[in-house]
């Protein structure tokens, strides 16, 4: 943790023009500065930032506060990694508590390290890719020539190359004094048949940044066409490196995703690339076709507006359709851009000029009812059985819609496009609803009904080791003397009462037919006949009262808890038969019994003071 001293400094020495000044280009205005807002499109400045005051109000969107505030709603960044950018900014040494040493030391041992490794790495192939032959040979070759990335782009994403080599990387940085299992930790080593070998070898390397710009791992293209080894190869996942956690490319786009307040979502590495360098550099990847929740979160993070931009093949088609779902599910406003003849980003951005990509982007994104039924166009033609499904797939998309009035605009689209009437429509739409509130229902009763087993067979197995520890122990209940064993026997005849365990049934049926029963099933039930001890409170000089003591008020809590429970089972049965009973009369007179045991069962909960 930061010490307060430092932290103090840290607010005293930064300067908040300066900071802001960085990301946004202010004007002087009297005392204060002026600036566009970085959070919205627009012409007029209507950013503010008080010098004096040491804050900022961004009259757009409503946002303000202090320079932290600033950090973390721009950059996205925490409170500490903000922090830590202005002692960095401001060359602040960070100094940290001392009862917090021994944290900070294991988490250092445990991912610095790993982060260490990671840009040593990148320097190493960076290094290699500029520096040696075979690097300018074969990986500038490929990807200027081969592929159209300028020198900007190649520093910009801090590309690199691996050597062919079995293990340079692998001995380079061992001389450099890094150990061997912390890189086969890293994934960069790996280790077969007694040999350590590197990972990436005679490839170009695509560095993975994590939102504060420290690269976590790593993404290798073989540029050999006629190798039967893997195309694209990742690093192996570790403690600050999850594939379905991140998003390539975000790093070098959140501003402008902020900025334009939507995201381009592609698969690849070189879609990203490619699309950067022509000009739409809101663009992430998701590198691969997997879509991940994690994944759609982080983009949540910078806009709600999302663009799927994924190969005009079927492999990418499918991996759009797949994603809509669940990007509708997490309440994204989404698009999906529709490609010809299995062409996809990277072709399309060497295909036009800026203005010209701009104007194909903005004319070939639909939304997912128009793209789905373009889908059904192109492969499945005018076959209404086909037709049918599609409908289907449509409504039940809509149905993951939350917002009503997107919900009904939705059905209204489909209605003119399918040329299927929209009171047809919604009914079959409430259809699919209801379905999903019955399923999840029935999810939660099932739950529910597991729970109540297993409290019953617990108060169940209590009832039986009272009866074995404590069954001819004689109390006095509501004024009249019985015993333990003479009070649940009462308490199960008058209800009609069975153990829900035939075992236990067993036992209890034995211990009232048979005399001296008590001792041969605390035998056989393996009870531990001796009360709670006590022996470390009696050391400290406290009284506390056993059990046996309460042995009273301790039965009447399990006979109460038990009754209601057993009148719970007896809902969830009579419930199921509610659900399953198609008689009108039927359904009339199980309502009334589910009536009564409610109200059974809510009177003992008010006697066990729950309230319900």
């Amino acid at each position: 943790m930061i010490s307060k001293e430092t932290i103090k400094r840290i607010f005293s020495t930064s300067c908040i023009e300066e900071v802001i000044g960085d990301f946004v280009f202010l004007k002087k205005s009297g005392i204060n500065y002026r600036g566009l807002s970085p959070f919205s499109n627009e012409k007029t400045p209507s950013l503010i930032v008080s010098p004096t005051k040491k804050i900022w109000k961004d009259f757009s969107s409503g946002k303000g506060g202090n320079i932290i505030t600033f950090l973390m709603e721009y950059e996205k960044f925490t409170y500490v990694e903000s922090l830590y950018y202005l002692a960095k900014k401001y060359n602040i040494k960070i100094h940290e508590y001392e009862k917090n040493t021994d944290f900070r030391k294991i988490y250092h041992e445990k991912y610095g390290i790993l982060y260490l490794i990671q840009n040593y790495a990148k320097c190493f192939f960076i290094k290699q890719l500029h520096s040696t032959k075979e690097g300018q040979a074969k990986g500038l070759n490929y990807l200027i020539k081969k592929r159209g990335f300028d020198m900007k782009t190649i520093h910009q994403f801090e590309l690199g190359y691996a050597h062919s080599s079995w293990i340079l990387f692998t001995e380079t940085a061992l001389k450099k004094g890094f150990k061997i299992r912390d890189l086969k930790k890293s994934g960069l080593t790996r280790f077969k048949k007694s040999n350590n070998f590197d990972c990436f070898r005679e490839r170009v390397i695509f560095p993975i940044h994590d939102l504060s710009g420290w690269v976590i791992g790593f993404g290798g293209r073989t540029i050999n066409s006629y190798s039967r080894t893997t195309k694209y190869l990742n690093s192996s996942e570790n403690d600050i490196f999850q594939k379905s956690k991140i998003l390539y490319g975000l790093f070098q786009a959140k501003k402008t995703i902020l900025r334009e307040n939507l995201c381009y979502l592609v698969e690849g590495y070189a879609d990203v690339l490619s699309l950067h360098q022509s000009g739409i550099k809101n663009v992430v990847s998701s590198s691969g076709t997997s879509l991940t929740i994690d994944q759609i979160l982080l983009i949540k993070k910078f806009t709600r507006n999302i663009v799927l931009f994924y190969d005009g093949d079927r492999s990418g088609i499918q991996a759009s359709l797949r994603g809509i779902n669940m990007l509708l599910e997490q309440k994204m406003n989404l698009r999906i851009l529709f490609t010809h003849n299995g062409e996809d980003p990277d072709t399309i951005s060497k295909k036009y000029s800026y203005s010209q990509l701009r104007y194909f982007l903005e004319k070939k994104s639909y939304n997912f009812v128009s793209f789905k039924q373009k889908m059904f166009e192109k492969f499945c033609q005018d076959d209404p059985i086909k037709k049918s499904f599609l409908v289907l797939n449509i409504l039940k998309s809509i149905s993951k819609v939350s917002n009503l009035i997107q919900r009904e605009l939705y059905i209204e689209v489909a209605s003119k496009n399918l040329k299927i009437r929209k009171e047809i429509l919604i009914s079959e739409l409430e259809r699919i609803s209801n379905k999903k509130i019955y399923k999840k229902n029935s999810t939660i009763s099932i739950s529910s009904e597991k729970t109540n087993k297993n409290i019953l067979l617990l108060i169940e197995k209590k009832l039986i080791q009272l009866i074995l520890n404590y069954g001819d122990k004689e109390i006095k209940i509501e004024g009249s003397k019985t015993t333990v064993s003479e009070k649940i026997l009462q308490t199960f005849q008058f209800h009609n009462f069975r153990f829900s365990l035939d075992s236990h049934q067993k036992i209890f049926d034995q211990i009232f037919l048979q005399k001296n029963s008590i001792k041969k099933w605390k035998f056989l039930y393996h009870t531990n006949t001796k009360s709670y001890s006590l022996s470390k409170w009696d050391k400290k000089g406290i009284e506390v009262s056993s059990k046996e003591d309460n042995i009273d008020r301790y039965l009447i809590d399990l006979l109460l808890r038990y009754k209601s429970q057993y009148f719970l089972k007896l809902i969830q049965n009579e419930i199921s038969n509610f659900r399953k009973n198609i008689k009108i009369e039927d359904k009339k007179d199980l309502l009334q019994k589910i009536m009564n045991l409610t109200s059974l069962k809510n009177e003992l909960n008010k006697k066990l003071h729950r309230y319900v």
